[in-house]
């Protein structure tokens, strides 16, 4: 979906007239997520969250405010032998600036991961 974008330059991303021009070949607003080409946060987020959900991995999808989202997952670090296993750490996956790298939820790359 466009691959890797600097905070620098998401703002001159341009996705949104990928997404028109499907709008208008398929006369619809509901477009298949797998002819976008172009997305930013909430398109990736949704793929993302697909592709999870069909790996049985669990992955939240969340909505913050201007078509920002991100995904958190929950993953069980590996532990010695016999160790308890839970709590499961949660982490926020980047999708947009450095896509794959994981964020704990409270760390400060989280947080400016889900603000402007």
């Amino acid at each position: 979906m466009g691959g890797k974008v600097s905070r620098e330059d998401l703002i001159t991303f341009a996705y949104k007239h990928n997404i028109a021009k499907l709008k208008t070949e398929l006369n619809s607003n509901v477009i298949p997520i797998g002819l976008i080409k172009k997305g930013t946060f909430y398109h990736r987020a949704l793929l993302f969250k697909v592709l999870a959900d069909k790996m049985l991995l669990p992955v939240t999808l969340s909505r913050g405010g201007f078509n920002r989202a991100w995904n958190v997952v929950s993953l069980i670090e590996e532990t010695p032998p016999g160790a308890p296993k839970y709590p499961p750490e949660q982490y926020i996956v980047d999708v947009i600036h450095e896509p794959g790298d994981l964020y704990p939820v409270d760390s400060k790359n989280a947080i400016a991961y889900q603000r402007l």
